[in-house]
């Protein structure tokens, strides 16, 4: 036994109660304790469980804003990433478009100096033939003079006469005629 009902039994005497009373309940107790109850109610519903409502809902309400905004970044990021790999694949596609094409101008200035070097090279060697040639025909007119003087020196020698400059031409004539 609780408390209340030790009170209610010894105000009643000590006697057998029944009915309600016999569990320890008044009448007048219950009505008191169900006004005193429903004030509790009331006032708790107006002061203290709005408060808590409003504040569950409006904590509700930011976290499904939250969530909210969470799928609108989630999304905003996928696209930003798709974005992203967009322009990078581009830009790898382009950072190789620029290299076979400098490749392609290496190897054309390349192909280019190589053709130049030997147009020079060429140029190099034609002037090196005549210039071999040029020397040539004067080692050959100079060794003529020399042979032809020699040869007059030696017909000198051997006709034991001077030679005049008409008789020395016919001579060089003749002389040359014979070797070619």
């Amino acid at each position: 036994m609780n408390f209340d009902s030790l009170m209610i039994f010894a105000a009643e005497g000590g006697q057998e109660a029944e009915g309600i009373s016999a569990l320890g309940l008044s009448g007048e107790y219950l009505i008191v304790q169900l006004i005193t109850w429903l004030l509790v109610f009331f006032v708790g519903a107006r002061f203290v469980f709005k408060p808590i409502a409003r504040i569950l809902r409006e904590r509700q309400e930011a976290i499904d804003e939250g969530l909210r905004l969470t799928t609108e970044m989630v999304t905003e990021k996928d696209k930003l990433e798709a974005e992203v790999e967009k322009t990078l694949k581009k830009a790898r596609k382009e950072a190789n478009e620029i290299l076979s094409k400098t490749h392609e101008q290496a190897s054309t200035i390349i192909k280019e100096a190589e053709e130049t070097a030997q147009v020079k090279v060429e140029a190099m060697i034609i002037d090196a033939r005549k210039r071999i040639d040029e020397d040539s025909a004067r080692a050959r007119r100079a060794l003529e003079k020399e042979v032809v003087s020699l040869v007059v020196e030696a017909t000198e020698t051997v006709l034991e006469e001077k030679m005049d400059a008409s008789k020395d031409a016919g001579l060089i004539a003749r002389a040359i005629k014979a070797k070619a």
